[in-house]
């Protein structure tokens, strides 16, 4: 009949310094998988962060300047710039959102008018409109110098008998006269790294938290495409944690001066 026995104090003690042995070895290297697991999602948020901006700030600067088949070449005279370099930390750019066709009719009884050939969007009082053409374009501040009536299913642009507008009609290419609403984006950025972005007379929104540096430069382009002559720009962004190495993004303008 076999005697069961249990572990002498020596063989425990043995077996408790084996294990801690074991475990003092592979404490640097679970130290070293936590800390190479905590950088790379940080690697990740900013790779993510970074994108997100870069996307943001692309997609706008390739809309400046962009005003239906106009463009700064265009842009009236003793006007803001149509395409602003950036300056002490801001970028502001313009461009025209989706706008309606119109249709010059003269006098409509006596009255000066132009036609929507559909009904527009809710427009606000005090709105930048822009009455452009591939050849021109005229600024119009809707219930100052311009008022949308509703006759039936027929929407007017009423302007006053001697507005200039009526002048400058014979300098449009009536085929492509629009009208559309003026935006104005801008961005600006401040220490220790906020990027703020507003639209019009919107509250502004924080876009991130996280910018070391970000610097754009804009340039005419040497080449001419289409007739126009673009607009490149340079992107550059440094992300405050240092772990990636600096983003530069180059793109051009939608629209750029006649060559």
């Amino acid at each position: 009949m076999s005697v069961m026995r249990g572990f002498s104090l020596l063989e425990l003690l043995l077996s408790m310094t084996l294990g801690l042995l074991i475990c003092a070895l592979l404490l640097p290297v679970l130290q070293e998988s936590l800390h190479s697991q905590r950088f790379a999602l940080l690697r990740l948020d900013a790779q993510q962060e970074a994108r997100f901006v870069l996307q943001q700030l692309g997609r706008d600067v390739r809309m400046a300047g962009s005003f239906a088949c106009a463009g700064p070449a265009q842009w009236p005279a003793g006007q803001e710039p149509a395409m602003p370099l950036p300056e002490n930390g801001s970028l502001t750019l313009r461009y025209a959102d989706a706008g309606v066709a119109v249709l010059p009719v003269g006098a409509e009884q006596g009255r000066p008018a132009l036609r929507l050939l559909q009904a527009p969007p809710p427009w606000e009082p005090g709105q930048m409109l822009l009455l452009s053409s591939c050849h021109h374009i005229d600024r119009l501040v809707l219930g100052e110098q311009a008022w949308l009536e509703t006759e039936g299913e027929t929407v007017w642009l009423r302007l006053q008998p001697h507005h200039p507008v009526w002048q400058s009609l014979k300098r449009h290419h009536l085929l492509s006269l629009e009208l559309q609403p003026l935006r104005q984006l801008r961005y600006y950025w401040q220490a220790p790294g906020s990027l703020w972005w507003q639209l019009d007379d919107q509250a502004a929104q924080r876009l991130s938290d996280g910018i070391a540096s970000l610097t754009v430069q804009a340039r005419p382009a040497t080449d001419c495409a289409f007739g126009q002559q673009r607009w490149w720009w340079t992107v550059r962004l440094v992300m405050q944690d240092g772990i990636l190495p600096a983003y530069e993004m180059q793109l051009a303008s939608r629209m750029g001066t006649a060559c």
